[in-house]
């Protein structure tokens, strides 16, 4: 008899090391015990696993990405704020805001009585004397407040905005909302809503409360010319008129209301034409202007409710004139006491006399606050 090898069924690492027992090959059995085979998972099994994994990752994915929109409109309120303190400095130095847009001709004086276009003026590729057309807005103005004070530096005042194609197109991260854009997007058509389609940057996502006026005009031109001392919606309260106003800044204590009471910035709607539409409401209803550097609608809103004009009020309401976001339920805004505070859609815009439009005007002698507004 030779030598026995004696293997534990349970321990097949000591059975392997009996491959030759003296002069005696010892043949090791394939055949082990059942407790001992290696099993893998069964095709249902392997699908139960497959489903868990995937109603996990469903409950999993809506909480992070809540998780990242709650990031970003904290980053959009961040923004709102500095161009916030940046207009509050401003006006400390000079004893007033920084005018709404800096415009040097009235638009057809004869027929319109205190029109501006500073979209038209703007984009003059030839304007005759030096230093007679500019369509420039307030943000210009507040760039060394805002830290960027080398743009106000190389801006050439003898000459308009599309003249300062090369500054003007400049991004500005703090002027973009990180739920819309990080800069001009040519996929989502960007550039069409600025001075000329062949710019590639300075767009931005926040404007001045220009009040609730009917502050723009709505017309095939698209230009949206405004006018700033524009008469009163019907049936309108006391003043309607905002803190921004064109070619003349206000006085920060004309804001009888209460500063912590009225909207000085908020976010804007970014919107284009619907494809192949032809009615107002879809065309030129729809079509914003864009660019920190102009004045105008670019970067200003109102906060009025006129359904004559076929403004529908309150906000995200897709009329180029009102404020929105890109945040689901509402947008943000800066009060003219440098505070920032959310605004839900849900806001009482009934009327020209309900609650948001009233934030928006600066005198109209109201006791409307932001408790009103559910805040």
């Amino acid at each position: 008899m030779g030598l026995v090898a004696l293997f534990s069924s349970t321990r097949l690492g000591d059975a392997m090391q009996f491959g030759v027992v003296g002069s005696m090959t010892v043949t090791l059995s394939s055949r082990w015990p059942l407790s001992c085979r290696l099993r893998g998972f069964t095709l249902v099994e392997l699908l139960v696993v497959v489903a868990l994994i995937g109603v996990l990752m469903g409950l999993l994915l809506p909480a992070v990405q809540a998780a990242r929109e709650s990031a970003r409109r904290s980053q959009c309120q961040n923004n709102l704020k500095q161009i916030a303190m940046g207009v509050l400095h401003y006006e400390a130095s000079n004893r007033r805001l920084p005018a709404a847009a800096v415009v040097s001709e009235a638009y057809n004086p004869a027929t319109c009585s205190g029109c501006w276009n500073p979209w038209a003026e703007a984009r003059l590729p030839l304007f005759s004397p030096a230093g007679s057309k500019h369509g420039t807005s307030w943000l210009l103005e507040i760039m060394p407040q805002i830290e960027e004070p080398a743009i106000l530096m190389a801006w050439n005042r003898q000459t308009n905005v599309l003249g300062n194609a090369a500054v003007a197109q400049i991004n500005i991260s703090s002027l973009y909302c990180p739920s819309r854009r990080a800069g001009i997007g040519l996929f989502k058509d960007d550039h069409k809503n600025l001075v000329a389609a062949t710019w590639r940057g300075g767009g931005t996502d926040y404007g001045g409360c220009s009040g609730r006026l009917d502050g723009f005009y709505n017309d095939t031109s698209q230009d949206h010319r405004f006018s700033d001392r524009n008469t009163p919606i019907s049936g309108s309260i006391g003043n309607s008129e905002g803190l921004f106003l064109s070619n003349v800044g206000t006085v920060l204590a004309s804001a009888r209301d209460g500063f912590s009471n009225t909207i000085m910035l908020g976010e804007l709607q970014r919107l284009r034409p619907l494809a192949g539409a032809t009615s107002a409401a879809s065309t030129y209803n729809r079509t914003s202007q864009d660019g920190w550097a102009t004045g105008g609608v670019a970067t200003l809103f109102t906060t009025s409710t006129d359904p004559l004009h076929t403004n529908p009020g309150g906000i995200n309401n897709l009329f180029f004139e009102s404020a929105g976001s890109e945040h689901r339920g509402g947008a943000s805004f800066a009060m003219a006491d440098g505070s920032v505070h959310w605004l839900s859609e849900f806001v009482d815009a009934k009327d020209n006399n309900s609650v948001f439009p009233l934030l928006g005007s600066m005198a109209d002698g109201v006791a409307v606050g932001l408790s009103d507004a559910g805040n």
